[in-house]
Parts: structure tokens; sequence; C-alpha cells
């Protein structure tokens, strides 16, 4: 294990391993509706990381001097596109490092923390929220969120480690396809199916779905640190002082230049 790596870091190199790699362009335009759909474009890392883009292509270029990541473009009708994947190191570590979490992560589903997109607008794809499912109940995702986030175009909901959210996603197109997605640490039979069910449901008496192809998936999520909450809180006040005090500092510069 390298001792060296954050814990920001060790996050990035499992997202890594568990997504194929990434795109870390810019355009999102130019990557295509696949690579949106598998979540590989920088963006959605940052999403999932609550960091900003430069930061992570900041770890990329520590990631690529360790000769954890390789550079591997992928080619286009007109040009290729920038694409990094992890090393035999990489994947060697980013299996440790999944691994111990894992060992780590003993508690209750009830007693963590998780972030889940529930919304994301693309030129292929649009996803949007539907439902939640918590001890069995079906319930708003208003009822069951802590707090909301938004990164871009995509919106997040902080809840219960015991929650399941429930999101439909459609190609962005007449007639186009439907995948539902069901999001949470762990989803029985039961409740996948009962999320099937409902899904289904909603969709019709929306008017959303009339017969197009539709997909299920179960999309394993893993929580958030045990502070995740209270740090976030405490970065808000930390801001709001700031501005506070820029304001003031603002105000009492006009107030010079007057007199």
């Amino acid at each position: 294990m390298d001792n060296s790596l954050s814990q920001l870091d060790e996050q990035f190199l499992v997202l890594l391993f568990e997504n194929g790699g990434i795109y870390p362009q810019y355009e999102r335009w130019d990557l295509g509706p696949q690579a949106i759909q598998r979540g590989q474009i920088i963006f959605w890392y940052s999403g999932q990381l609550n960091v900003g883009s430069k930061t992570l292509i900041k770890i990329m270029r520590r990631f690529e001097e360790k000769g954890l990541l390789l550079r591997k473009d992928v080619a286009r009708d007109r040009s290729p596109v920038m694409r990094y994947i992890l090393t035999k190191k990489g994947t060697e570590l980013a299996l440790q490092i999944r691994e111990k979490i894992k060992i780590e992560c003993s508690k209750s589903p009830e007693d963590c923390y998780l972030k889940v997109i529930t919304k994301t607008i693309g030129d292929e794809v649009i996803e949007q929220p539907l439902f939640a499912i918590k001890k069995g109940n079906i319930l708003s995702i208003e009822n069951v969120t802590l707090k909301k986030e938004s990164i871009g175009d995509s919106e997040f909901v902080v809840t219960s480690g015991d929650t399941i959210i429930v999101t439909v996603r459609k190609e962005n197109e007449e007639n186009g396809a439907h995948e539902i997605l069901v999001k949470g640490i762990e989803c029985d039979v039961e409740f996948f199916d009962k999320a099937k069910r409902y899904a289904l449901l909603i969709l019709r008496q929306r008017g959303d779905y009339t017969g197009q192809q539709i997909s299920y998936r179960f999309e394993p999520l893993t929580p958030l640190p045990d502070d995740y909450l209270s740090k976030k809180l405490s970065l808000e006040r930390k801001t709001k002082q700031l501005l506070k005090e820029w304001k003031g500092h603002s105000q009492n510069e006009v107030q010079k230049n007057e007199n």
C-alpha cells in the first residue's frame, strides 16, 4: 500500500478502476454519449469527489509520475480523444484500497451517509429523479434528503445509507431508450423488484413511457466519511463569514474614498 496517498487520492484511484479510466477534456460534446453514460468525464468525477476538475488533473499528474496512470487515447474520425487508464500497478493498488474500504465500512447502512446523483442534463442523455425507498416504504426524494448539492448540470442529495434512490435515465430524443437506476449501498431482490414496478407505474402515469425499450440496473454506492456533513456545514459558515467580511471591507473602502 502506498502511504503517500491521501484519502482523496485513494477514492479517485478506486473510481478510476471502477469506471475504466477518465477523459480529462473540458468539452462534454466532444466525448460522445457512451463516455457520458459511463461517467468517465472529469465533471462526473468532480461531482463524485466534490472537488474541482483542476484538483483532479493535478492528482492525475502525480499518478502518472508514480506509474499508476497511463495515457491511452481513443481514436475518432477526425482526431483522437485524450483518455487515461490505470496501469497494472495502479489497478493492483486500486483493488487493495477497495478491499481496505470494505473492511473499514463495517457499520450498518443506517449509520452511514450517501451522496447520490438525482438529476443531470446532457446533450445525449437526461437523468431525472423518481422516488426513494426507505424501510420498505416508497417516499418522495425530498423526504429523505439531508442536504442538496449541485455541480454544473448535475444535482445530488445527501441521504442516510439505508435509503435507496431511484432515477430514470433516458436518451435525449423522441422515443429514446429508458434506463431505471436503483442506487444505494445494498439492495435485495424484493426492493429491486419493487423499484422496477413503481418506476414503470410512474412513467406510465405521467405519459413518459409508451412502450420504448427499458432496462434496469442497480448502482452500488460507497458511503461518505462520517464527518462529511459537518465539514460541508463548516465550509459554508466559513464562506459566508468571508463574504460578510469582504462586504464590510468594500463598504469601508467606499466611505474612505467619499471622505
